[in-house]
């Protein structure tokens, strides 16, 4: 295997947007609670609010608003009242699906007195969703909410770059948790794979046992650390034969990894 080598990256620059329009489910506490949340913000906030999670859908257009914070009854996340809370997880459920039908890529974040594994199982389910304690809203909503706003730039920025990408033909693939969320048709056909069959395979399987060791020791560290990494390793193909391949790794600020392969001219596939 040839030694990797590495190379320096510009550092990324978050974009906070300068207007933010929040619609708040839970009344004028809520409100007020997002307000103080947001005192030291620099964007121009205006917060919005309904009483219910199904007036969310009634009185607003969605593509309207910025963020959608959930305040959820004080009971709904305590332990001492299962009862109850299993009901409200049960409905946010319900309207959170809802919300979903019409607009699945609006960011929310969920206010609950307590975290529980019932509550983030359900919040987790749904994409750009995420829930915070209630006594964290005054210190963790503006960073929560966003962190959420940039993911979802950047994730639109993304798909519209591998569109691009896609249709030059470049083999890239971006990995997360692991396991390859989105692989361009060259990418797929680099490692002989269907082009709808690479989806959720680690990328662990890409590559030869000592290729893997070297990209997690070295390549990965070194891309969470905000640089890029190029270098050289052995990839391996669906069937077990493997190439010579340059590799390009980089990453998101989602903490996804973008691979960019090039198989090097002339190599050889080996059953090895």
């Amino acid at each position: 295997m040839l030694a990797p080598t590495t190379a320096v990256a510009e550092p990324t620059v978050r974009t906070r947007p300068t207007r933010l329009t929040v619609l708040a489910v839970g009344g004028d506490g809520t409100r007020d609670r997002i307000e103080r949340a947001f005192t030291d913000d620099e964007a121009d906030l205006t917060v919005e609010t309904v009483s219910t999670l199904a007036d969310t859908v009634e009185r607003h257009k969605t593509d309207e608003i910025d963020c959608l914070v959930v305040s959820l009854p004080r009971t709904a996340a305590s332990a001492e009242t299962p009862a109850r809370n299993g009901t409200d997880i049960e409905t946010l459920d319900d309207r959170l699906e809802t919300i979903r039908a019409t607009a699945p890529d609006l960011p929310i974040v969920v206010l609950a007195g307590e975290r529980t594994p019932e509550l983030a199982n359900t919040v987790r389910s749904y994409d750009w969703t995420a829930v915070i304690e209630r006594e964290e809203t005054r210190t963790r909503l503006a960073d929560r909410v966003h962190d959420l706003l940039e993911r979802h730039r950047l994730t639109a920025l993304s798909r519209r770059s591998l569109a691009s990408i896609e249709f030059a033909g470049d083999a890239i693939a971006i990995v997360d948790s692991d396991d390859i969320q989105f692989a361009s048709r060259a990418f797929a056909m680099q490692f002989g794979y269907e082009h709808d069959a690479i989806a959720g395979t680690p990328w662990q399987e890409l590559f030869t046992d000592d290729a893997v060791e070297n990209l997690e020791s070295t390549a990965i560290p070194t891309v969470v650390e905000g640089w890029r990494w190029t270098g050289s390793c052995t990839g391996q193909r669906k069937t077990g034969t493997t190439f010579a391949a340059r590799v390009r790794l980089g990453g998101l600020e989602d903490g996804s990894l973008v691979f960019a392969i090039e198989e090097v001219n002339g190599s050889d596939d080996t059953g090895n």
